[in-house]
């Protein structure tokens, strides 16, 4: 059989993508005396792939020269739809994130007295401003048909207490003068209590919803209650102050131990002496802690020139720092790191509880016992016997459920005592014999001056290293 006694013509292979925005042509050449592909076949092709959107006449002209012939060439390719952006909201105040904590200007001082705590707005500002999303652009497959766009995501308006949305919900505006911030999510205006002096006889106790601003002292034996934080620009001295936010004293917390300031927040001042502090997260103190028994869930630092702890018992979750601890005069002081003083306090008050109502549910074992002894049938016993009986089982039963939610979050607590590798205290000058520092189960007595020196937890022991 000779060559030119057979003959295949060219074809044109038309390839669709599975998403249906792209079709190559791929030219098969002809064979022995067969016919080149041309642009009819080509069309035809396309055809009974229903390719019939963007179509490239040019691009099907090339895959047609014989150079091109058996490569795959793009002829045809569709529009991708565009998602629409997502709505966003633009806050014009600055968040809690962002704003609290010291400031520290451009030569390293750091500013103490501004914490950033509050911040306040007036009736009708504007807090919140909405971006509206967009439905996108539509796109269209090699097909011709419609590929519709994923619309942009809504958000609502963050709108809390005391804060209004205008009709087309894309603004937030304040409703009253007070301090701004975000709880669960949403912004809320909280009205601040001003007192423009003392906190004395000619006030009283103070207990408010919001934040409170003492521009004078909070004399002994009064108390200050706050729903947000509490800003005293002089001096707590034999005082109960309470807050559900931070705590910033610009002066000096004093008193006989009858001071009492507990923060769910943080704890700012200048000095504390002779005073009691609980703090669920930081206590920063710019000078001194003197003969004082501190709390805090993160971390207490005395942090100014002075820097220095003395006397007294100091509690953190994790970190304590300070130039000096203790004192030439060997005054005792205890510095407990690694397990939460909360936490803590909440472990000894379960255990508490525990035995307590294990021997109630003794006595109640007891009295069942002696009843099931009496060998009386419970049909054959009166209706108050009866109703007694009810409430004894009743009340074991309870105590039974209690004994072990009680069991299970003293097991929880437990573990998490485990967590101390991280805690650690830290002397950046000198820390004196008389101190004793615990660092979760493990303890440290100090016997000679010691310099720049952190402790941390090694192996279940406190170890020394030094800062140098």
């Amino acid at each position: 059989m000779t060559d030119n006694q057979y003959s295949i013509d060219g074809k044109a292979n038309v390839i669709v993508e599975r998403d249906l925005l792209k079709a190559y042509l791929e030219v098969v050449p002809p064979a022995g005396g067969g016919n080149p592909c041309n642009i009819g076949i080509v069309k035809q092709a396309l055809a009974e792939k229903h390719v019939s959107y963007g179509i490239d006449e040019g691009s099907i002209r090339e895959a047609l020269e014989e150079k091109n012939w058996g490569y795959k060439i793009l002829v045809a390719e569709g529009k991708a739809p565009v998602s629409g952006k997502d709505a966003k909201l633009i806050y014009k105040f600055p968040l809690p994130s962002e704003r609290i904590g010291p400031k520290v200007d451009d030569k390293g001082n750091v500013n103490y007295h501004d914490l950033g705590l509050i911040y306040n707005v007036k009736m009708g500002e504007l807090l919140v401003e909405k971006i509206p999303g967009d439905d996108g652009t539509p796109g269209i497959n090699i097909m011709g048909t419609e590929i519709l766009a994923k619309k942009g995501k809504d958000i609502r308006l963050p709108r809390g207490s005391n804060t209004v949305a205008d009709e087309n919900e894309l603004h937030l505006y304040a409703t009253v003068d007070g301090h701004v911030t975000i709880v669960d999510n949403k912004v809320i205006v909280n009205p601040v209590l001003n007192i423009v002096r003392d906190v004395d006889y000619s006030t009283g106790d103070i207990d408010f919803v919001g934040n409170v601003c003492i521009n004078g002292n909070i004399n002994s034996g009064f108390k200050v209650n706050s729903g947000g934080d509490v800003e005293v620009r002089g001096f707590i001295e034999g005082a109960e102050v309470t807050a559900a936010g931070s705590i910033l004293v610009r002066g000096g917390i004093t008193g006989c131990m009858k001071t009492l300031i507990k923060a769910r927040d943080s704890i700012h001042a200048r000095f504390v002496e002779n005073s009691r502090l609980d703090a669920g997260r930081d206590v920063v103190i710019r000078e001194a802690i003197m003969q004082s028994y501190i709390k805090a869930g993160e971390s207490i630092k005395v942090s100014d020139r002075k820097a220095l702890i003395v006397g007294g018992t100091i509690q953190a979750g994790r970190e304590v720092e300070a130039k000096v601890i203790g004192s030439q005069l060997a005054t005792q002081t205890i510095v407990e790191v690694g397990v939460n003083p909360h936490l803590r306090d909440e472990y000894q008050m379960l255990n508490r509880a525990k035995d307590e109502k294990k021997k109630t549910m003794d006595i109640l074992n007891h009295n069942l016992q002696v009843f099931q002894r009496s060998g009386i049938s419970p049909e054959n016993i009166s209706e108050r016997k009866r109703m007694e009986l009810i409430k004894m089982l009743d009340n074991l039963k309870s105590l039974r459920q209690e004994l072990e939610q009680i069991t299970d979050r003293i097991v929880t607590l437990e573990s998490e005592f485990q967590k101390t590798q991280a805690a650690r205290v830290r002397v950046l000058e000198i820390i004196y014999p008389g101190v004793r520092i615990s660092i979760g189960q493990a303890i440290y007595i100090v016997n000679d001056p010691i310099k720049y020196s952190e402790f941390i937890l090694d192996q279940g022991e406190v170890r020394l290293t030094s800062l140098r």
